[in-house]
C-alpha cells in the first residue's frame, strides 16, 4: 500500500469502513478526518478509526496523500473548492458518491492541476451485508467493503497514482471495477432515479386526493415501503436534476410499459394482465438469486495478479467501446 498520510472528508458507514480496513493493515497509514456532524466524528474516533479529527475541511487535508471526500452530492462541489488550497501537489482525490458525472467535472473545474482524482463508487455486497443497506457511522466495519464491487471512473492525471488506489482497493478485499462515467450514471438512473419518481408519484396519486380520508384506513405495509423512496434528504431531487438526461430515457421506457398496462385493463385483456405479472415476478426472482450470490462475482477473492493496471483498464474500455459500436452497426446493417 502507497499512502502514509489518509484524509476522510464526510465521517459516514463507508469512509470509517474505509479507515478500519487501512487500519488493519501491516502498515496502516495515519488518518486525519473531519465532519460537520461531531456525532459522528466523536463515533469514529471511538471506534479508533481515525487517528486525529479536524474542525476544518483544509486542515484534515495537509500533507495528505489521499484524500477521501464523502459529502453528500449536494455539498461536493463546495467541498472542492474549500479543501483545493490545502491538497498537497501529487495527491490522489477520490469520492463515493452515487453519481459520477457532476463530481468528475467538479473536480476538473475545481482542483488543482498538480493533484490527481478518480472517481470512486463502492457498492457493498448483498451476499455480505444482506437486504438492510448500513448507513450510520456505528454500523461501520473493516470487513464492510470484502467483496465489494468497487467503481471507479477514469482519473485526471496520473494513471500510476490510479494503480496505487487500485492496489488499496484490493488490499481491502473488494473488486476494482473501471466504467465509463456515462455508462454509470446510466445505469444508477433506473436503480435509483425511477424509484424515487415512482414514489413520489404515487403519493400525489394518492395521498390528499379524494377519497384518501377512507383510503389511508387501508394502506399498509406494502404502500409504506412502495413510498419510502420518497422519503429523504435534499440529496435525491438534486441528484434527479443533475442526472436528468438518464433519468428522462428510463422515465420514458417506464411511461411506455405504463401505457401499455393501462391498454391491458382498459381491453379487458387478463391473460396478457396475467403474463405481465408473472413474466415481472420471474424476472424479479432470477435478480435475486444472482444478488443472493454476491454482485455476480464467481471468484470469491481477487488476487493482485489478477487484477489489470489502471492503463489496462483504459486500454480495454477504449477498445471495447470501439468494438462495442462497431458490433451494433453491423447489426443494424
Amino acid at each position: 500500500m502507497d499512502f502514509k498520510q489518509v484524509a476522510i472528508i464526510g465521517a459516514d458507514c463507508i469512509s470509517i469502513s474505509i479507515a478500519l480496513g487501512l487500519k488493519t493493515q501491516s502498515q496502516p497509514p495515519k488518518i486525519t478526518a473531519y465532519d460537520i456532524d461531531h456525532r459522528a466524528s466523536n463515533q469514529a474516533r471511538s471506534m479508533q478509526a481515525v487517528d486525529r479529527m479536524e474542525r476544518r475541511p483544509g486542515r484534515a487535508c495537509r500533507n495528505a496523500d489521499l484524500v477521501i471526500v464523502a459529502v453528500p452530492l449536494p455539498a461536493m462541489r463546495e467541498t472542492f473548492a474549500v479543501i483545493a488550497p490545502d491538497l498537497q501537489p501529487g495527491c490522489l482525490v477520490t469520492d463515493t458518491a452515487f453519481l459520477k458525472a457532476p463530481v468528475m467535472r467538479w473536480a476538473k473545474e475545481l482542483l488543482p492541476e498538480n493533484v490527481f482524482f478518480v472517481g470512486g463508487h463502492p457498492i457493498l455486497n448483498p451476499a455480505i451485508v444482506g437486504s438492510a443497506y448500513p448507513e450510520d457511522v456505528a454500523e461501520a466495519s473493516a470487513d464492510l467493503l470484502k467483496e465489494a464491487l468497487y467503481c471507479l471512473t477514469p482519473p485526471t492525471g496520473s494513471v500510476a497514482a490510479a494503480d496505487a488506489f487500485v492496489r488499496l482497493i484490493t488490499a481491502l478485499e473488494a473488486h476494482p471495477f473501471f466504467i465509463d462515467v456515462t455508462e454509470h450514471d446510466g445505469l444508477e438512473a433506473g436503480v435509483e432515479g425511477l424509484p424515487d419518481l415512482l414514489a413520489v408519484a404515487l403519493l400525489h396519486a394518492t395521498v390528499d386526493t379524494p377519497g384518501w380520508r377512507e383510503m389511508r384506513k387501508f394502506a399498509d405495509y406494502r404502500f409504506a415501503a412502495a413510498t419510502a423512496p420518497a422519503v429523504g434528504s435534499v440529496e435525491r431531487p438534486v441528484a434527479l436534476s443533475l442526472n436528468r438526461e438518464h433519468i428522462l430515457r428510463r422515465l420514458n421506457v417506464l411511461l411506455s410499459e405504463l401505457v401499455r398496462l393501462r391498454d391491458l385493463l382498459d381491453s379487458e385483456d387478463v391473460d396478457a394482465l396475467e403474463e405481465a405479472f408473472v413474466t415481472a415476478a420471474e424476472g424479479r426472482a432470477h435478480w435475486l438469486e444472482e444478488r443472493e450470490q454476491g454482485m455476480w462475482i464467481k471468484e470469491r477473492r481477487v488476487r493482485m495478479d489478477q487484477v489489470p493496471t489502471a492503463g489496462e483498464h483504459f486500454q480495454h474500455m477504449l477498445l471495447g467501446n470501439m468494438s462495442g459500436r462497431l458490433r451494433k452497426k453491423s447489426d443494424q446493417s
